[in-house]
């Protein structure tokens, strides 16, 4: 995962759902072109986001062992558009699958109103040779991301 869309997992399941936290900021590159005078984060993106959720569960449901591999996608729509300053609240969850293969059925929301969902199917390979490095990388987020966030102080001190 060179470009990381999770910037905090929320809750987490093992072998069942997943929920993230992506903040759109106005700052990110994406938004030089799509659209200039009225940015819209693109759906790709949107769906990058439902990838990226799906490989910390399934890294984290099979200790890091395994890996997946996007399929395909099934059924993506985009209800409304994600903007700069929106919360995208992502949460991804296991509706079939063994350990060859997951499907996975994704939503994402802003403020409580669904802006996009879809059907992502994964191939579950050993995290062996090449993927290995893979399956390092999504074990790190998974410690990062899961870290409670940095405390704030006011004023006078502790917070």
């Amino acid at each position: 995962m060179r470009f990381l869309f999770v910037d905090r997992i929320i809750a987490l399941e093992s072998g069942r759902t997943i929920e993230t936290l992506k903040n759109v900021s106005a700052t990110e590159d994406v938004f030089d072109d799509h659209f200039p005078g009225y940015p819209i984060l693109p759906g790709a993106l949107v769906v990058e986001t439902f990838e990226q959720a799906s490989q910390l569960l399934i890294g984290v449901s099979h200790d890091f062992a395994r890996v997946g591999r996007l399929r395909g996608v099934q059924r993506a729509a985009f209800r409304h558009f994600v903007r700069p300053g929106d919360q995208l609240r992502v949460r991804c969850a296991r509706s079939a699958g063994d350990d060859a293969g997951w499907i996975v059925s994704a939503t994402a929301e802003v403020d409580g109103r669904r802006v996009a969902s879809a059907t992502l199917d994964f191939a579950l390979v050993p995290a062996v040779d090449e993927e290995r490095a893979h399956a390092e990388r999504v074990r790190e987020a998974v410690r990062v991301l899961r870290a409670a966030p940095v405390e704030l102080t006011g004023p006078g001190g502790a917070a």
